[in-house]
């Protein structure tokens, strides 16, 4: 009898795996604070998670192809910020399929929160029948949630800088805040509005930090607006708003910092251009007239300005007049008409030369010492000076 030894040399098995959604329900959320809607939402329409395994066999022993109804062991951990945790089949926010053809398969009903990615990790062994080696398959999925709450924006009625002319505007300005997402006014409850003055340090602080000083402006009590006295905020005034934004309703408990919504305003005064004459007097000077009362006439492009003694200071000189050489100006009065100027300056020849001249007295501010203590009256109220 003549024989020959057969010896089994299986070469292994090729394993393959993918996981992939399976359905239309996308694995990545977004979120919006302000309806506090998921898109889309697996409470309602559940997120398909299908593993896929697969085998080949060189030797051409065991058919290649899926091998998902012979897995053994299949189960999922969910992972949150490192915390893995097994999923039982007692967990309502998950169902899994642990046998037959889509063993494996996990349909996903909650949903994964901002900054907190869902990781899904699967397990499930494998037995080789040829040779009973073990396979483990291991693969992980994540679920993204992406906050797309859109960041409010906020408006101020003013300009980033509004020139006040004390001789033609009105004193007071109102500025109004207003917090918008997109188009949409944000709810009342939902906002809460700060404001704030550039401080002479370059420092920011809240309207009313300082009492004493913010004599400037006031805010309304529902935190709405500003009103700015500009006659009173001196050369210039630079006015911040930010906003706290809860879209749960607690704005007060918001933290502001550098990515609060934020308008800053500034204003700004400033004079426009203007001429001035001398006007109500006699050309000529009858001999005994002691004394004239001119009227210093101060006006711009669209006439004579009222009330100029406000911001101006007009200046009277008179030089008694010769023939030649240099005149020598003395300064006799001040006011827009002042009672009246003596004549006694004149020469009985040559005459007098009367001028004038207008200055700007400067802002209102609080009158300090040279130690930056400020004056206060009785009553504790600082003391505003030109």
């Amino acid at each position: 009898m003549k024989t020959r030894r057969f010896d089994f040399n299986f070469k292994p098995l090729q394993v393959s795996r993918t996981i992939a959604v399976d359905g239309s329900v996308p694995a990545r959320q977004t979120y919006d604070a302000e309806s506090g809607l998921f898109t889309p939402d697996y409470t309602l329409t559940p997120l398909i998670i299908q593993p896929r395994i697969g085998r080949m066999d060189k030797d051409e022993i065991l058919t290649s192809g899926s091998i998902n109804h012979l897995l053994a062991n299949v189960r999922w951990y969910e992972i949150i910020d490192g915390a893995k945790t097994l999923i039982e089949t007692t967990n309502a926010d998950y169902e899994i399929t642990a046998s037959g053809n889509d063993a494996g398969r996990i349909k996903v009903k909650k949903n994964a929160e901002p900054q907190h990615p869902i990781t899904l990790e699967f397990y499930a062994e494998y037995t080789d029948s040829r040779t009973g080696q073990l396979y483990v398959i291991q693969d992980t999925f994540h679920i993204m949630c992406r906050n797309s709450t859109a960041l409010p924006e906020l408006f101020l009625d003013a300009a980033d800088q509004t020139i006040y002319d004390p001789l033609n505007d009105v004193a007071d300005q109102t500025v109004t805040a207003s917090l918008k997402l997109g188009t949409k006014e944000c709810a009342v409850a939902n906002r809460l509005f700060v404001w704030e003055l550039l401080r002479d340090d370059g420092t920011w602080s809240v309207v009313g930090a300082e009492p004493a000083l913010d004599y400037c402006i006031d805010v309304a009590a529902d935190g709405l607006s500003a009103v700015v006295h500009r006659d009173l905020m001196g050369a210039s005034l630079a006015l911040r708003c930010r906003a706290k934004y809860d879209p749960e309703g607690n704005p007060a408990a918001i933290t502001l910092n550098d990515g609060s919504p934020c308008k800053v305003v500034e204003f700004v005064r400033r004079i426009h251009k203007y001429d001035f004459d001398i006007v109500d007097c006699p050309v000529n000077i009858p001999s005994g007239m002691l004394a004239i009362a001119p009227r210093a006439s101060i006006y711009d492009t669209h006439g004579e300005i009222a009330n100029p003694e406000r911001e101006l200071l007009v200046l009277w000189y008179v030089a008694t007049n010769k023939a030649s050489g240099a005149l020598s100006y003395s300064l006799i009065a001040h006011g827009q008409e002042p009672d009246m100027l003596s004549t006694s300056a004149m020469n009985a020849q040559f005459g007098a030369v009367y001028g004038i001249d207008v200055k700007d007295i400067g802002p209102v501010a609080a009158w300090e010492d040279g130690d930056g203590k400020l004056f206060e009256d009785g009553d504790g109220n600082i003391i505003l000076i030109h």
